[in-house]
């Protein structure tokens, strides 16, 4: 039931990128990038979310070429680029993610207090006990 409920809910992610003629990968970094308030590298994508480097390097590349990015190389390191929004890359952004988040901010405001607590515990404690699970037979 609880890999079901994740299909779908991966399922109604990947139609919404489709829609707007995007990756998931790309929909998850512009969904990222949109409330950003700290700097994302590309590796900081891959291990955030463990996704493959050039499943990444691809979506990151895509959206450069579409304008909704720059990348900058960040002072003192040997390569790591700093992802930026470009103006094209807000107006996406307002336009078409701002409101993605808010219908997940309203979903979840449909939880009383008392359900969204326990829904990130029990989330939280599933990973904990599958991680252990994997980890003592895998």
């Amino acid at each position: 039931v609880l890999n079901n409920m994740e299909k779908k809910l991966n399922g109604l992610y990947h139609e919404i990128a489709v829609n707007l003629g995007i990756s998931d990968t790309a929909l998850w970094i512009m969904h990222t990038l949109c409330d950003a308030e700290e700097t994302y590298t590309q590796y900081d994508f891959c291990e955030s979310w463990m996704y493959p480097r050039q499943t990444v390097n691809t979506a990151i590349s895509y959206l450069t070429k579409a304008g909704f990015i720059t990348l900058t190389v960040i002072p003192g390191t040997r390569n790591r680029k700093a992802i930026t929004l470009t103006d094209s890359g807000i107006a996406f952004c307002e336009e078409k993610i701002r409101p993605l988040h808010d219908a997940e901010e309203r979903a979840y405001l449909q939880m009383t207090e008392e359900e969204r607590e326990n829904f990130v515990r029990l989330r939280e404690k599933q990973f904990t006990i599958l991680e252990k699970e994997f980890h003592s037979k895998l």
